[in-house]
C-alpha cells in the first residue's frame, strides 16, 4: 500500500516511490507561497518579523508547539523530505527514496555541509534518529518512528530504515520535524543547552537569541539549495524575530514599517489593516482553533458529569463572535470541512446553562463549584477566559481564570496543574495523525489532558496505521466522537488566520499546514 495518504493506483509500492523520486530529483523542492522572488542573487536585506510564541527550544527533537515552532526551525533545519499539499513528496536532504513495506531506503544529497562546517552524510542522518527513538531523549517526536526497528548507514550516501511493521505515514514524518538534522558535533558539544544554539543545514545560521526580546539569524553563504534560475539561496541577508506579545503593537508595528511579516494577528487586529496598500492579507484556508483541555486525572473534571456541565456552560458561537467578529468557523473538532476526515455527523452537547446546573446536581456537587481556567496573556486569549468565566458562573462553576505568560502556562500544563486551560492550534495539517495523535493518546507528547483511553488509544492508532482511506477515515471519525462524547476537551472556535505581510516582502513560501520557509524571500524598497 503507498506511502501517500492520498488516493493513487495500486502500482507496487516500490515502483511508486521510486519513480516519484526520480522524476524530481534533480529539482528544488518548491511549496506553496505567495509572490515572486524577484531577485537573481542575494542581497543584505534585513527581513524583521513579528512573532508571538517564542519557542521554548530549537531542538527538533524536542519541540513541542507544533503550531510556531517550524517557522523558527525552517531557518535552521533541512528534513530529509518535503511533502506537497496533495500529500505527495519531494526530495530535501535525501535526493530519492525506495520502500518495500519493511524498511525504507533513502539516499542523500551529495556535498551538504552543517553550518559548523561537518558533513551531513549517513552517519550524521543515523544520529538524528537514532537520538528521536533513544528513550533517554525524551524526544516529543518519539512516537513518530515508533514502528522503526533499527536505522542504519550502509555506506556515506544511504540510510537504511528497518520497520517492524508497515508504517504509512513514515515519510510524512521525515517531512517535518522527525526528519529535521542536526550536527551530531554540535549536539554532542553543547548537550542540554543545544536547544538554544541551533546547527542545521537550513539556509540560515544562528546569530543571537535574547530572551523575550529577539531571535536573529544570518545568511547561510553555503547553502546547498538554488532558486529555478539556478542563483543562491538564501536571498536575504538576515532575520531578525521579534518576540511580541500583545497583537496591538504587532499591528502597529506591521503599519509603520517596523516588521514587516506578522506570525499570526486576531481578526479585531488584521481587520483594521484591510484596504492598506502597504499589506497584503491572504486567506489560505488555515485556521486557528480555540478549545478547553480539561483535565481528566484529578480534581472536579475526573467525573464525566462534570466534564458534560463544563461543555454545556460554554457558547461556543458567543466566545467565537466576541474573539473574532465575523471571522470564524464553527467545527465539531479540529476537522475543518474541507479535510477528508471531517464527519458533519459529530456534534458537542449543546449550549444549556439549566442542564449544566443539573448535571453538577448529578454529581453531587451543590452550590458553586471551583475551578481554575489557566490562559495565556496574548490576545484573544485574556477575552476569551473573560467571557467563559461569565459563561461557567452562570453555569453553577465558580471559575478563577489565571492569564500566564506562555512558558509559564507550558510548565503548568506539563505537570497538570489546572482544571481547564485555554489554548490553541494552528490547523488544517495535512495528515490528521498530526492533528490528534499528539493530543490524544495516552503516551502523546501535549496529552494535556492526561487521558488513558485504550480505546481511544486504539482507535488512532488504526487511523495512523492504515494507507487505507476509507478505513482511516472511519478511525478518526470514531476517535472525534469519542473525544467529544466524553468531553475531554470543549472545542471552541476556528479564527481565520491569514498569511499578512508587507507589499514589500515576496517569495515567502509555507509548509504545507502553513509555516514560513523564507530561502527565496525579498525585501524591496
Amino acid at each position: 500500500m503507498p506511502f501517500s495518504s492520498r488516493p493513487s493506483p495500486r502500482l507496487p509500492r516500490r515502483a511508486v516511490l521510486a519513480g516519484a523520486a526520480a522524476a524530481v530529483a534533480a529539482a528544488l523542492p518548491t511549496l506553496t507561497g505567495c509572490g515572486d522572488s524577484g531577485s537573481s542573487g542575494p542581497s543584505s536585506s534585513t527581513l524583521t518579523a513579528g512573532f508571538d510564541n517564542e519557542p521554548v527550544t530549537l531542538d527538533p527533537a524536542l519541540s513541542a508547539a507544533i503550531s510556531s515552532d517550524r517557522n523558527v526551525l525552517n531557518l535552521f533545519f533541512d528534513a530529509l523530505l518535503r511533502q506537497r499539499p496533495d500529500g505527495t513528496f519531494e526530495p530535501a536532504l535525501a535526493t530519492a527514496w525506495e520502500a518495500d513495506g519493511s524498511a525504507v531506503t533513502l539516499t542523500l544529497r551529495a556535498g551538504v555541509k552543517f553550518h559548523d562546517g561537518t558533513p551531513c552524510d549517513a552517519e550524521a542522518v543515523v544520529f538524528n534518529l537514532r537520538r528521536v527513538m533513544d528513550p533517554a531523549t525524551h524526544s516529543t517526536k518519539a512516537a513518530a518512528l515508533g514502528k522503526v526497528k533499527s536505522v542504519e548507514a550502509p555506506d556515506a550516501k544511504t540510510v537504511r530504515i528497518t520497520l517492524k511493521s508497515p508504517d504509512p505515514l513514515l515519510l510524512t514524518h521525515l517531512a517535518h520535524e522527525t526528519g529535521m538534522i542536526a550536527s551530531p558535533t554540535a549536539v554532542e558539544k553543547h548537550r542540554a543547552d543545544f536547544g538554544r544554539r541551533p546547527v542545521g543545514t537550513g539556509p540560515f545560521t544562528f546569530a543571537q537569541w535574547r530572551s523575550k526580546v529577539q531571535l536573529t539569524a544570518e545568511r547561510n553563504d553555503a547553502y546547498w539549495a538554488k532558486a529555478s534560475d539556478g542563483s543562491s539561496l538564501p536571498k536575504l541577508g538576515k532575520v531578525v524575530l521579534r518576540f511580541v506579545t500583545e497583537a496591538k503593537v504587532l499591528r502597529a508595528e506591521l503599519s509603520t514599517g517596523g516588521v514587516q511579516l506578522v506570525r499570526a494577528l486576531p481578526p479585531e487586529e488584521y481587520e483594521q489593516l484591510a484596504g492598506d496598500r502597504r499589506i497584503v492579507i491572504e486567506d489560505g484556508g488555515v485556521r486557528r482553533a480555540y478549545y478547553v483541555a480539561l483535565n481528566v486525572t484529578k480534581g472536579p473534571f475526573k467525573d464525566p458529569k462534570v466534564r458534560a456541565a463544563f461543555a454545556r456552560a460554554v457558547d461556543r458561537r458567543a466566545v467565537g463572535k466576541a474573539a473574532a467578529g465575523d471571522q470564524y468557523d464553527i467545527e465539531p473538532s479540529f476537522a475543518t470541512a474541507s479535510d477528508w476526515f471531517h464527519d458533519g455527523s459529530i456534534a458537542p452537547l449543546p449550549h444549556d446553562p439549566a442542564a449544566a446546573r443539573k448535571a453538577l446536581t448529578e454529581a453531587g456537587l451543590r452550590g458553586e463549584v471551583p475551578i481554575t481556567v489557566v490562559a495565556r496573556r496574548r490576545a484573544p486569549d485574556p477575552t476569551i477566559a473573560e467571557l467563559l468565566q461569565s459563561q461557567l458562573t452562570e453555569a453553577g462553576f465558580a471559575p478563577k481564570a489565571e492569564v500566564l505568560e506562555f512558558q509559564t502556562q507550558l510548565d503548568r500544563m506539563k505537570k497538570r496543574d489546572f482544571d481547564a486551560a485555554l489554548l490553541v492550534v494552528d490547523i488544517p495539517r495535512l495528515d490528521p495523525s498530526l492533528s490528534f495523535n499528539p493530543y490524544f493518546t495516552s503516551h502523546g507528547p501535549n496529552n494535556w489532558s492526561g487521558l488513558y483511553d485504550r480505546a481511544l488509544d486504539a482507535l488512532l492508532a488504526a487511523g495512523a496505521g492504515s494507507a487505507d482511506r476509507p478505513v482511516r477515515k472511519k478511525a478518526y471519525a470514531d476517535a472525534q466522537r469519542r473525544i467529544i462524547d466524553n468531553n475531554y476537551w470543549v472545542f471552541l472556535h476556528q479564527a481565520k488566520s491569514p498569511l499578512i505581510h508587507s507589499s514589500r516582502l515576496k517569495g515567502i513560501q509555507l509548509d504545507v499546514d502553513g509555516q514560513w520557509r523564507l530561502a527565496e524571500a525579498t525585501l524591496g524598497s
